[in-house]
Formats: C-alpha cells, sequence, structure tokens
C-alpha cells in the first residue's frame, strides 16, 4: 500500500494568508521584499498561529479515513530556522488535534516519493509535485 503525506502551508494551514495580514496586505505577492519578510519570521512562533483552512478537517479526515490514521505530514521547515518552525509546525499540527503517524520537515520531499510501493503526497507547490513524480511518486497538487 502507498503511504500519503500532506503537506501543512498552502495545504492546511494558511501560511500565505497569515503572512499576507502580518505584513499588512491583500496578498503576499505584494509583499515588497519577500525575503526580509521570510527572514523576520526566524526565531518566532509564527508557525503555531497559522489558521486552518475551511477545508484542512474534511482533508484531513478524508486521508485518515483512506489510510486507517496511517498519514504523514512532510512540510518544509523555514529556510535559516529549521528547528525552531519545525518546533511550531509540531505545535499548531498538536493544537489542532491532527494526529500524523510522523511530521517530516524537509526541502527534500522527494526523498520519501517511493518506498515499497509509489507513496502520494498532496502539495500546492508545482516544484515539489514534478520531483516526486519524476522519483516515482504520484504527486497531487492541492491548493486551499
Amino acid at each position: 500500500m502507498s503511504d500519503i503525506y500532506l503537506d501543512m502551508d498552502g495545504v492546511i494551514a494558511d501560511f500565505f494568508g497569515q503572512i499576507s495580514k502580518i505584513n499588512s496586505v491583500k496578498h503576499w505577492k505584494q509583499i515588497p521584499n519577500i525575503k526580509k519578510a521570510l527572514i523576520a519570521l526566524n526565531g518566532t512562533d509564527f508557525f503555531v498561529t497559522l489558521p486552518k483552512f475551511n477545508t484542512s478537517d474534511n482533508l484531513v479526515h478524508f486521508v485518515r479515513n483512506l489510510t486507517k490514521d496511517n498519514w504523514y505530514i512532510l512540510s518544509s521547515p523555514l529556510a535559516g530556522d529549521e528547528k525552531n518552525s519545525s518546533y511550531w509546525k509540531t505545535c499548531w499540527l498538536r493544537n489542532n488535534h491532527y494526529e500524523p503517524i510522523e511530521a517530516i520537515y524537509t526541502e527534500d520531499k522527494y526523498n520519501y516519493a517511493v518506498t515499497k510501493n509509489p507513496n502520494i503526497l498532496i502539495d500546492d507547490r508545482p516544484s515539489n509535485i514534478k520531483k516526486w513524480n519524476k522519483k516515482g511518486g504520484i504527486g497531487i497538487l492541492y491548493q486551499a
């Protein structure tokens, strides 16, 4: 059986909405210097403050039922703040009562594309889906 991996930011956690809000813009692409805005998140509890999407509970419930509670989180940590951002993402999962088998934080998601079988990744970034598929996995582009 394939394993199912859910991304967090842009799939079940509204990273883009929250970074827009704290930078006082309507859309994250309006942030004048996104790199500077991301660096400003280093050392903060930003990730635990993210709101859920209206669809998050339904998506997680669907995956939980499909996998009989054997599902994973596969999320990228904030570059330069890996340990801290991973910690707060884990707190976010716990606060929202999402209990995957494991939460994995890595930029190199494609390394999980195949174990015994091709695995499934639900992610909002086309580049992650492309790399996942290239490694033999099944990528589903999902942008909440």
